[in-house]
């Protein structure tokens, strides 16, 4: 059981892509015959089908039909169809998957599975020499399917905005317009037509709206070499912006702050709250060490105040490892915080193969099982893995508290942090506050990597779907929040521009929402 549940650092740094290569000469890609990019194109529809449970999720709850595009896709190889014009194709099918897990590898990770996943053994049927090509595709790729602009528009309360002002050919446009359409298309409908041209595309349950904020990096949606977008500011006054591809854009404001992922470098930050009886710590990334920082300096001021209630925030927060919340709450949880885990992996010959089970094996493991007794998908036949996991255990030091834990999310969280913010769904002491990521979430695996027969195209895909606590199907998209708040468009661009610390305690107080809202729910006591 240990390989499905542990997330190495092996996995975590396959799944990067970002490397200091140099771009290799295009004209060395390899010739693929007609009959090689269809068998390739063939094996990567059949390997992405035996192993994805995600893309039978978005068929049945998302609309999103891979076999519908891949069958498409596949029609566009031809005779004469070149290299370049085969890679596009792999990406798109890859793409049209529509799975923050499925992908090609990049550069960096190429480099992490050479070093860690081939020796190690967690990378199978791939030498180390294979992978040469991959990295001509991916230079190719990055310059070929995505453009240089930045817009910085953010998506929020269902509509996009631009959140900074900015100048674009000796005109200025200003800050927090809202977009309206693109190429003379309505901005939602439009973005809901990418599939095949940017991944993941993110979910709105809420406004049942498909959205991707970098929607127009992606140079294929660039007509006759164009981007026509129209913006409408809060005097409803319309704003055409027809922008060159590959042109930049002028920032005419300064960004202070960034409403996105946490980075290495960013720390744990406490502050105690004498008048509220709250200490606050933010969190920025699931390193066991932030955790246990947490709990100490938690223990400091809890033996000389009374503390009424604790936040956690961990907005931002890419996720790590699930050790780190139990370390930072291990002292003042009540009880054991568990989970009944219900986890789903596809029953292909594939996955038979590489985890050497067969029906007989299933059905001897008390942990496996072929029916569970929540929502799960119509399609495909699956095994599942039934366990009952401590997520949060107390600690032989208790510190004297009995109130409520909130949790702080914004769509930035990820892996560990999504799963606290699960946790904290099913857990009363628990409670959580702010925004769901929009992508699907709950409990994930290290993914598949695996190789195309003639290209050597490298990519990877995710195995597994966590069906726990379903009430319905939909209900696997997972992080579900018990207060939702958020950002209005004027909040978002005073947390960007803000000179002061928007983590630290007068911002909290006089300018955070969830903050807030915390206030609010105590004061309601």
């Amino acid at each position: 059981m240990k390989q499905f549940f542990a997330i190495s650092l092996i996995c975590l740094l396959i799944a990067c892509s970002t490397s200091k290569q140099s771009i290799p000469i295009l004209e060395t890609l390899p010739k693929l015959t007609y009959q090689q990019m269809l068998e390739d194109h063939d094996t990567l529809v059949s390997n992405i089908k035996q192993t994805s449970p995600m893309i039978y999720f978005n068929k049945e709850v998302r609309g999103i039909d891979f076999t519908q595009h891949a069958t498409s896709l596949r029609k566009q190889i031809n005779p004469k169809t070149t290299t370049k014009q085969f890679l596009q194709i792999v990406n798109k099918t890859l793409f049209a998957a529509q799975d923050g897990h499925t992908g090609m590898l990049g550069p960096s990770g190429l480099d992490e599975m050479k070093k860690y996943g081939i020796p190690l053994g967690a990378v199978r049927g791939i030498d180390s020499t294979d992978a040469e090509n991959s990295y001509k595709y991916y230079d190719y790729l990055k310059n070929e399917v995505y453009a240089k602009l930045d817009l910085n528009l953010n998506y929020t309360n269902g509509e996009y905005y631009n959140l900074l002002p900015f100048s674009y050919k000796g005109k200025n446009y200003p800050a927090a317009m809202k977009l309206i359409s693109c190429n003379g298309i309505e901005i939602h409908q439009f973005v809901k037509s990418l599939t095949e041209s940017a991944s993941p595309l993110r979910w709105d349950r809420i406004n049942n709206k498909t959205y991707k904020e970098d929607f127009y990096r992606y140079s294929e949606i660039y007509k006759n070499n164009k981007l026509k977008l129209v913006f409408q500011d809060k005097g409803f006054d319309e704003h055409k912006l027809n922008i060159v591809k590959n042109d930049t854009v002028t920032f005419l404001q300064k960004k202070n702050w960034k409403y996105a992922y946490n980075g290495p470098k960013d720390t744990v930050t406490t502050h105690y709250f004498e008048k509220q009886g709250i200490f606050y710590a933010k969190l920025p990334r699931m390193d066991v060490q932030l955790g246990d920082s947490i709990n100490q300096r938690l223990g400091a001021v809890i033996n000389k105040h009374k503390i009424n209630a604790v936040v956690l925030d961990i907005r931002g927060n890419g996720g790590g490892y699930d050790q780190t919340y139990n370390n930072a709450l291990k002292s003042i949880v009540k009880d054991t915080l568990r989970q009944n885990v219900v986890l789903g992996i596809n029953w292909s010959p594939y996955t038979r193969t590489y985890y050497e089970y067969n029906r007989d094996s299933i059905q001897k493991e008390p942990l496996f099982t072929f029916k569970v007794d929540v929502p799960t998908l119509k399609e495909p036949e699956m095994f599942y893995i039934k366990i009952t996991q401590a997520a949060v255990v107390p600690d032989s030091i208790k510190y004297p508290f009995e109130g409520k834990v909130y949790i702080l999310q914004d769509r930035y969280i990820f892996s560990a942090s999504s799963n606290l913010s699960n946790l904290a769904k099913n857990s009363e002491q628990l409670i959580s506050i702010g925004e769901t990521p929009d992508l699907l979430g709950g409990m994930q695996r290290s993914p598949f990597v695996m190789m195309l027969p003639n290209s050597k195209v490298i990519f990877r895909v995710e195995p597994q779907i966590d069906f726990t606590d379903n009430k319905t199907v939909e209900d696997t998209f997972k992080n579900n929040v018990e207060y939702p708040i958020q950002y209005s468009i004027d909040n978002l661009y005073l947390r960007t521009t803000t000179k002061e610390n928007v983590f630290g305690k007068e911002f909290l107080l006089n300018d955070d929402p969830m903050f807030k809202k915390v206030l609010e729910l105590e004061n309601s006591k």
